[in-house]
């Protein structure tokens, strides 16, 4: 059977509503926005909005989930760790420079929900994301236990950790270092750790 297509102004008038509410979101909290401040910044009636969602928080997170899956898509694109791939000066995995791209693409909805607005389900969605990113990475880069510093799944959650909160940071300072080197500088982190040296050998 095939798809029915979707109706061209159906499209249109989702896609004001939602970028009325991010640019909405950029200047101030969700909380203090209204379904008619959403209507009037997209330019179409209140009943109109109501005719696409229930209210402004089914809207956020149907803009949300559509992120979300597009994000997910792009790092799958790229996310096969291959025999062929070595982590090389400055050439982080693929997939890790197209999760940066595409947020550096929507940086004003990152901007808004991550930093503006923290938003829960945001955060816990791109958090599912990354670790399904770092788990297969680690199992992939070292299946063996017992060549790991600690417990794999402590060492995952504090990966997904941290590099959650720093893309946050990155969001924050408008992306103050490009796609490439944010993967290189994460994925080298996580791999040989913040010292180039062991510090502790000159305290001994």
């Amino acid at each position: 059977m095939t798809k029915q297509k979707k109706d061209p102004r159906v499209i249109r008038t989702q896609r004001l509503l939602k970028q009325a509410l991010i640019e909405l979101m950029e200047e101030r909290e969700l909380d203090k926005i209204t379904v008619q401040d959403i209507s009037d910044k997209a330019t179409v009636k209140r009943v109109t909005f109501y005719l696409h969602y229930k209210d402004k928080y089914d809207l956020l997170t149907k803009c949300i989930d559509e992120m979300l899956e597009d994000l997910r898509q792009k790092v799958k694109e790229h996310v096969s760790y291959s025999e062929n791939y070595e982590f090389i000066d400055k050439q982080p995995h693929p997939s890790f420079v197209q999760m940066f791209h595409q947020i550096a693409e929507n940086f004003t909805f990152y901007k808004a929900l991550l930093v503006t607005n923290r938003i829960p389900y945001l955060t816990t969605g791109l958090l599912e994301i990354i670790h399904e990113f770092i788990s297969e990475g680690i199992n992939q880069i070292e299946p063996n236990d017992q060549n790991l510093t600690a417990n794999r799944q402590l060492i995952i959650k504090y990966v997904e950790s941290a590099f959650l909160e720093v893309i946050i940071w990155w969001v924050e300072n408008n992306m103050h270092f490009s796609e490439q080197e944010m993967a290189f500088q994460l994925m080298n982190l996580s791999i040989k750790g913040p010292y180039i040296d062991n510090p502790l050998k000159k305290i001994r």
